[in-house]
């Protein structure tokens, strides 16, 4: 028997707890659902694709998150390829990503 410490609940066996895959369209529905400036689907697939990439190349399975660490790398890259939002709207949709992810205890694939 395994004991996952983190959410404190038993893993049953040959389960993983951190397979629970991340669905880009429901992310993008939670976002809408909690901000209050627009946001198109343009810009979403932007934030989302430089999201995933660092989340894979830097984070990964058991990696440290650091909710502001991640929010100045999406910025740093956006601006690298000249994609110009204004700051705080990257950083209140990066933070609602991570927090989507931490409430269904998932992983990005």
């Amino acid at each position: 028997m395994k004991i996952d410490l983190i959410r404190n609940k038993q893993i049953p066996e040959g389960e993983n707890p951190y397979e629970k895959v991340i669905n880009s369209n429901e992310v993008y529905v939670y976002v809408l659902a909690h901000i209050e400036f627009d946001f198109s689907l343009t810009t979403w697939k932007c934030i989302d694709k430089i999201f995933y990439e660092i989340w894979n190349s830097k984070i990964g399975l058991g990696g440290d998150i650091y909710f502001s660490e991640i929010e100045d790398e999406v910025l740093l890259e956006l601006k690298k390829q000249r994609i110009l939002l204004p700051d705080q709207c990257v950083k209140i949709v990066v933070h609602l990503i991570l927090d989507y992810i931490e409430q269904v205890g998932g992983i990005i694939e």
